[in-house]
């Protein structure tokens, strides 16, 4: 079992709706959610939002280890606020089924979110950031396989 980390830090920057930058340098990866790409649509608005709930603010997170990536994932707090929570809830993120598949509070905000068509749930053709990553890769491919060498 990995050892939870638990730190206080100020927020520099925000790169997209699940993944901000720390002023020690660190990345931080939001644990069980999963954003829009900024290239998709809501991409810009769920990055807004992470932003305006932490940047340049003191932000608590529990961290179990990091990614794939090297990032750090972690649950962040501003005050007793899960920001996680608060994204989902607020239909600017998605509910990451395959990295937190027994998270009932995050399917709950999620469905609760759906229902009422807030944030990108407004749009009855949203698309899951890991299925428009697919698409793009798929894309990439195709771009790749069309260019004669």
């Amino acid at each position: 079992m990995k050892v939870l980390l638990i730190t206080l830090a100020l927020v520099a920057s925000v790169h997209d709706g699940d993944t901000l930058k720390l002023s020690d340098g660190r990345t931080v990866r939001l644990q069980g959610i999963d954003a829009p790409e900024l290239s998709q649509p809501y991409g810009k608005e769920s990055r807004d939002l992470l932003a305006k709930l932490t940047r340049k603010k003191k932000v608590l997170f529990l961290s179990r280890g990091k990614d794939r990536y090297g990032r750090t994932v972690a649950e962040i707090f501003v005050g007793k606020k899960s920001v996680n929570k608060s994204m989902v809830g607020r239909g600017a993120a998605w509910w990451f089924r395959s990295f937190a598949p027994t998270d009932n509070q995050l399917r709950r905000l999620e469905d609760n979110a759906r229902k009422n068509r807030i944030g990108l749930w407004h749009s009855a053709n949203a698309m899951a950031p890991w299925e428009w990553r697919k698409v793009g890769e798929r894309r990439a491919r195709i771009a790749d396989s069309l260019h004669f060498h």
